[in-house]
């Protein structure tokens, strides 16, 4: 239901098996800004009623052409492991938003009877909740600047993950 706006958006989906690497960041930096390097994914879902059947999906997606990374990050050693690391706690974070939908879409009950708009508004009022921890992930890292705070970050999604 999903792979085909995955394939028109050239992205692809989260998998465990499957961690980011600076190849994937093929777009271009901007010159100005402190950002070293940006992740865009994005949550595509949908859903379609056949009967009383509801068939519904959710992916976290890697969106590579606008995502990107200067090179005075690739060209610092440290850099390139302490911020790979950092973008790709947010593409975790972005799956565990994406099992979050899932399940909440699992759970509706008679999902069928609802109408186009109740079922878009779970899933806007679940991606702004999203959007928010991938912003107070950034406040609290600062960035991945902050190294105990990160740590703490990356091992707490790594958590959530692990539990479903």
């Amino acid at each position: 239901m999903l792979r085909g706006d995955l394939t028109a958006d050239h992205a692809f989906a989260w998998s465990a098996g499957r961690p980011l690497a600076w190849s994937d960041f093929q777009g271009s930096p901007p010159s100005e800004g402190s950002e070293g390097a940006k992740t865009s994914y994005t949550l595509y879902s949908g859903w379609k009623c056949r009967g009383d059947v509801f068939e519904f999906g959710v992916i976290a997606g890697f969106r590579p052409r606008q995502s990107w990374v200067k090179a005075i990050v690739l060209n610092d050693s440290t850099q390139r492991r302490t911020v790979l690391r950092h973008e790709q706690t947010h593409f975790d974070l972005a799956e565990v938003h994406a099992r979050r939908m899932r399940r909440a879409y699992g759970d509706l009950a008679r999902p069928c009877a609802r109408t186009n708009a109740e079922l878009s508004a779970l899933a806007e009022r679940l991606a702004q909740e999203e959007k928010a921890e991938q912003r107070r992930y950034d406040d609290e890292t600062n960035h991945g600047l902050l190294a105990e705070q990160q740590g703490a970050w990356n091992r707490d999604v790594a958590r959530r993950l692990g539990g479903s």
